[in-house]
């Protein structure tokens, strides 16, 4: 991590927030916390917030919200999806990744492989409620 001087102090720079948008809010938390098993740390009228690591992904209500097409962001690291619009991968330890894995599994999950594939890291690109691709990557090699 590079460091830089600033007022005296050591400041590194870090991603604080992420904030995404919705038309039904409940889909989304159902979606973020038992799919993707993320820490809900607010839940409000009208938005919530999940905390992964030290970043924060807060989800809003929001009327006008207009949902992009289903189909996956293009993603260079899996060489898959379409359409070019952000999209984001979510790093996971084995066994939250396996968790994830058959969470979508058991649900009607959109995805683009029908299981996770070796790509020099393991990938398992989904889309969430409101169609963000999220790939799911874990490295170590050794899931089963």
């Amino acid at each position: 991590m590079q460091f830089f001087k600033k007022g005296g102090f050591n400041i590194a720079k870090r991603w604080g927030f992420t904030y995404l948008f919705c038309y039904d809010l409940e889909k989304m938390k159902w979606f973020y916390s038992d799919i993707l098993h993320l820490d809900l740390i607010w839940d409000g009228e009208g938005s919530i917030s999940f905390k992964i690591g030290e970043h924060q992904l807060s989800i809003s209500y929001n009327e006008d919200f207009s949902q992009p097409s289903n189909k996956f962001s293009i993603q260079p690291g899996w060489e898959g999806g379409t359409e070019p619009r952000t999209g984001w991968s979510l790093e996971c330890d084995k066994e939250d990744f396996k968790d994830i894995v058959h969470s979508v599994l058991r649900n009607e999950i959109p995805k683009f492989y029908n299981e996770p594939k070796w790509k020099g890291y393991w990938s398992f690109p989904i889309l969430d409620p409101m169609n963000n691709t999220i790939e799911i990557t874990c490295t170590e090699k050794n899931i089963h």
